[in-house]
């Protein structure tokens, strides 16, 4: 039962109302959809923002990773400089000045400090033998306040071995240092770096962002972009924030990644990549700037369905109170065409909005109907060259109409050539039998060609009555083996005297119907053995849409006038073959949707090219 049955019957006769009603629904679905929609944008925006705001923490993480990196390889370079001479104190310290002015603005000094390789050391004994900051030259290494890592002091695997120290306090400035051996191993170089410059080149992609970096063991600060606030708990009590606290709970050597929303802040966090590094990038972005698009969304989306809905009620006036009159115009001469009036006239008039086009279709529904009521008049009296035959009509009914020009056609001209075979060859036949059975009065030598000659005629009325069978009944596709197709003919002809090679595949086959492939594949094969002078060959290959079989023989060729009046389609009296054979190949090869086609150089040669029936 459908809604609409159950609705009152001055509904159900008045389009307006329903539209209405319609609308109104649909205003209501719409209303539904939106607020879900904003929603869920809404969600996914903030997601989308705190993803953002974490990659940008990757981002900067990896940079300063790469970072150290590089200021390891300057130091580990650096600390092989020929410049850099035990012998001479002056040389060195020269050099040190000399390498400090080509370094990035963040270097704060160079210095050449003496070492004993084999004595464990935590960085604060060593005498400095040059430095860029002179007055620390002849002193301890202690009185640089730089703070190397416990765990592993300043101590070297090799020569090449490069050891980073924790970021510490001088005076107001905040800083790292790196240390590498010298090639003699007497002697290490110690560069400091000033973390707060390099803080100068974190970038954002969110205005407002502030960039700090943590320190993975302790949550401290170690440097920050906006400002400086030295080696600080994180936000006064570091336990208590999120960040925080997840680094004083992780393994420190462990990856952090991830964002945090507060009411505040959107938060995104990522370790710095590198063994020797424990810091831990965040970036801080303001909770009003970095949501501000999730507000803007949510009224941009609210906007678009109000237009939305103002629209669709604009339009529902429209058609209330527009087409409802045409409508009812075209739907009473709609009536009229079904009653088989095609002499009304549809105006299709000068509308080109959604009324012009219904009056259009209908107008293309009429010419499309005497269209197929003239072709059909043309069939009925058989002028199958009429120009109204040549008018493409689409759909099925084109496609019914094609096939039944076709198949009349056919058998017409079936009946032409069965007409002509009948009246002239079966005479002729007829002749030969009466002039020697007039000459078995006086003996019997003319026996056998009586005998020929009454086979011929028999032959003949046999393949005209299979022909007739076969164009009569609709195909039964199945799969077919084509060796095994051309293998039962071979059977069933007689091959005395001729070679007969096969090319065939194991894997050719076709979706055909099987009786009618056989009688296409006997037919050529027949001839070609019957006029070959040594020998025919049968090859078939596979193709994307079916299968290809070529017959070919070194006889002396079809004639050409058979070949013409199979390209005609038809015979007529100056124009006939000599019998069925070829008539049979082609209805055949039509029958199955096929394509047909002669080589005659070299003697001749069958082209059967098959597609695959729809086996449904």
């Amino acid at each position: 039962m459908s809604i609409e049955s159950v609705l009152p019957e001055s509904v159900r006769s008045r389009y307006a109302l329903k539209l209405l009603g319609v609308s109104v629904l649909i205003v209501l679905v719409i209303t539904g959809l939106a607020t879900v929609t904003v929603v869920q944008v809404s969600d996914r925006v903030r997601d989308n923002q705190l993803q953002s705001v974490e990659t940008n923490a990757e981002l900067e993480a990896r940079a300063l990773g790469q970072w150290i990196d590089g200021k390891q390889q300057v130091v580990r370079t650096l600390s092989s400089h020929e410049g850099l001479t035990p012998v001479s104190t002056s040389s060195t310290q020269t050099t040190l000045v000399t390498e400090l002015d080509k370094l990035s603005p963040e270097t704060a000094s160079l210095s050449v400090v003496e070492r004993s390789p084999n004595t464990n050391s935590n960085g604060t004994t060593e005498t400095i033998v040059a430095s860029t900051e002179r007055q620390f030259v002849g002193e301890p290494l202690g009185v640089t306040d730089i703070n190397w890592n416990p765990n592993v002091g300043f101590n070297f695997a090799d020569t090449d071995d490069v050891v980073l120290s924790w970021v510490y306090t001088d005076g107001n400035a905040t800083l790292v240092a790196l240390a590498s051996p010298t090639p003699d191993g007497q002697h290490v170089l110690v560069a400091e770096y000033q973390t707060s410059v390099r803080a100068d080149r974190f970038t954002s992609t969110i205005a407002g962002t502030d960039t700090l970096v943590l320190g993975g063991f302790t949550a401290f600060v170690l440097f920050d972009q906006n400002e400086s606030r030295g080696i600080v708990p994180y936000e006064g009590d570091r336990a208590n924030s999120t960040v925080g606290q997840t680094i004083l709970e992780s393994d420190p050597s462990a990856e952090l990644s991830g964002s945090v929303l507060t009411d505040t802040e959107v938060k995104g966090y990522h370790s710095v990549p590198g063994d020797e590094v424990d810091w831990v990038v965040v970036k801080e972005v303001p909770r009003s700037t970095a949501l501000g698009v999730t507000d803007r969304v949510e009224r941009d989306l609210w906007l678009l369905v109000v237009t939305v809905l103002t629209g669709f009620l604009l339009v529902g006036i429209v058609i209330q109170r527009g087409p409802i009159q045409s409508i009812k115009r075209l739907a009473q001469q709609g009536h009229a065409v079904a009653e088989g009036n095609l002499d009304v006239e549809i105006n299709r008039g000068d509308r080109i909005d959604e009324v012009g086009e219904v009056r259009a279709a209908f107008a293309n529904t009429k010419a499309y109907i005497e269209t197929i009521a003239r072709q059909a008049e043309a069939l009925s009296n058989r002028a199958f060259d009429d120009d109204v035959l040549d008018a493409e009509i689409p759909g099925r009914v084109g496609d019914a109409m094609a096939t039944m020009r076709r198949d009349l056609q056919q058998f017409i001209t079936r009946l032409e050539v069965f007409n002509r075979v009948l009246r002239h060859n079966l005479q002729n036949q007829l002749d030969v039998v009466r002039s020697h059975a007039e000459a078995l009065e006086e003996g019997n030598e003319h026996r056998e060609a009586i005998l020929d000659a009454t086979d011929n005629v028999a032959g003949l009325g046999a393949r005209a009555r299979r022909i007739d069978q076969l164009m009569s009944q609709e195909p039964e596709p199945a799969t077919v083996d084509v060796g095994d197709a051309v293998e039962s003919v071979l059977r069933n002809v007689d091959t005395d005297g001729v070679t007969v090679e096969t090319t065939v595949p194991a894997d050719v086959s076709v979706v055909t119907d099987d009786e009618t492939l056989t009688t296409v594949l006997h037919s050529p094969i027949e001839n070609a053995i019957t006029y070959a002078e040594s020998t025919v060959t049968v090859s078939a290959e596979s193709t994307e849409s079916g299968c290809t079989v070529e017959i070919a023989d070194d006889g002396p060729g079809i004639p050409p006038g058979e070949l013409d009046t199979l390209a005609a389609g038809r015979e007529t009296p100056l124009q006939h073959s000599r019998g069925l054979g070829l008539w049979e190949l082609k209805w055949g090869v039509d029958k199955l949707d096929g394509d047909l086609s002669f080589l005659t150089e070299d003697g001749t040669t069958v082209v059967v090219r098959l597609p695959d029936l729809d086996a449904t």
